[in-house]
């Protein structure tokens, strides 16, 4: 038998090889190994995110506060009709934008604590107080036009110290995923002073929604910034859909004292006085749960072991109109606990310590009410018997909820 002789060179090379390819054997393997890990970690990752998502877009959904259409206080107080947006000023009327002053925002207000930030409905009286003027301003950290016309507004607000608290800038973070504290503290210097600051960050876009129902009623054409200005009913008298320049300006400024004309005229009929549900004042039944509006009072407030047809919010905002020719204010409302009624009618809240102010005696109740004649000498007046004693114009002789008669406005009972 013939023996075969490998020389040493010969089996050095093939061990050499044989090992190098149990290495190559063992890195394919690891390296298929580690995919395969890279692979269903980021499955479970996608998954994990998918659900941490519906959760936030659940949780949302949950927080948006829920309403029924509002109730108007009276069939004959019904909202005026609307003006059409447009570039500039819109007319009398202005645009309702009731469906957006029922959205939560993530809310930066000075008082709220470095770490955290409230959630407030544009509706809110925190965001939106009755009697004021406020200017609207939607904008992102990453849009130029944006940045560049906030010095412009500051210097508006700051040529105009007579406005005070009547007029009020609200700017409003849209499209922009940015934390907002960081976002706003980063810009502070160049924005006007704001009491509250919102951010929407909502997946759907839910304020962008709302100021475009259609097209008849479109306040935001895809673009920012957007500059809108409510008036004292909360409705938008005059916008720009774009950068505003040194005109924009001088008109913005020119209407806002118009409007502040509005708010000062308190004569009967005036455009700042008169009532429907979604003017952002609370007045009249619409603290009542049969006639509840939640943009004006609020969210209804149920006591414990209270149904929900008693609930009522507390307290009002507004109380019902007074007539001012009667001491104390007359209209037959008491003011809600922990309020007081002034001299010249209105309520307004008691501080602690401070002495109750004190009620005006009416005069004797007259024992003939309701004969047709008014006589004063036996204690008739139209506080104690308007069904004899006419009511100051505008105020009318009708049934209060107790069924007795005062002078109230038309369309109260």
């Amino acid at each position: 038998m013939t023996t075969i002789s490998i020389p040493p060179q010969a089996r050095r090379r093939a061990s050499f090889l044989a090992r190098w390819a149990l290495v190559n054997l063992f890195l394919t393997t690891a390296a298929c190994g580690l995919t395969l890990w890279i692979w269903l970690t980021e499955q479970d990752v996608r998954s994990q995110l998918a659900r941490v998502r519906q959760r936030e877009k659940q949780g949302c959904e949950q927080r948006v506060i829920k309403s029924g259409v509002p109730q108007v206080v009276d069939p004959e107080f019904k909202a005026p009709p609307q003006d059409k947006p447009k570039n500039g000023y819109f007319g009398t009327k202005g645009t309702d934008i009731t469906p957006a002053m029922r959205l939560p925002f993530e809310a930066l207000r000075d008082r709220t604590p470095a770490n955290k930030l409230d959630s407030l409905r544009l509706g809110s009286q925190d965001v939106l107080p009755s009697g004021s003027i406020t200017v609207v301003n939607l904008w992102a950290t990453w849009c130029t036009p944006c940045k560049e016309e906030m010095p412009d507004f500051k210097a508006m607000f700051e040529r105009h110290p007579e406005w005070g608290g009547s007029v009020r800038f609200l700017p409003i973070l849209v499209k922009d995923p940015a934390e907002p504290r960081k976002s706003y503290n980063d810009f502070a210097s160049t924005m006007p002073a704001s009491p509250v600051k919102l951010a929407d960050r909502s997946y759907e876009e839910a304020l962008i929604k709302a100021l475009s129902p259609d097209e008849h009623l479109k306040l935001f054409h895809g673009n920012l910034p957007v500059t809108m200005v409510l008036d004292c009913n909360r409705r938008v008298r005059w916008a720009r859909f774009e950068q505003l320049g040194e005109a924009d300006f001088t008109e913005l400024e020119g209407y806002i004292e118009s409007f502040r004309a509005e708010l000062a005229d308190k004569s009967a009929g005036a455009w700042c006085t008169q009532e429907w549900a979604g003017n952002g004042r609370c007045e009249g039944k619409e603290s009542t749960a049969a006639h509840h509006s939640l943009e004006d009072c609020g969210e209804l407030k149920r006591r414990p072991g209270q149904s929900a047809a008693t609930a009522v919010t507390d307290p009002p905002l507004v109380t019902s109109p007074v007539d001012p020719s009667v001491p104390g204010g007359g209209g037959g409302s008491e003011c809600p606990a922990g309020m007081q009624r002034r001299p010249d009618g209105s309520c307004v809240p008691r501080l602690k310590g401070e002495p109750r102010l004190a009620k005006p005696v009416p005069p004797p109740v007259a024992t003939q009410c309701g004969n047709g004649k008014c006589e004063p000498a036996r204690g008739e007046s139209n506080q104690t018997c308007c069904q004899d004693c006419a009511c100051n114009s505008p105020l009318v002789c009708k049934p209060d909820t107790n069924d007795e008669f005062r002078c109230q406005v038309k369309g109260l009972k």
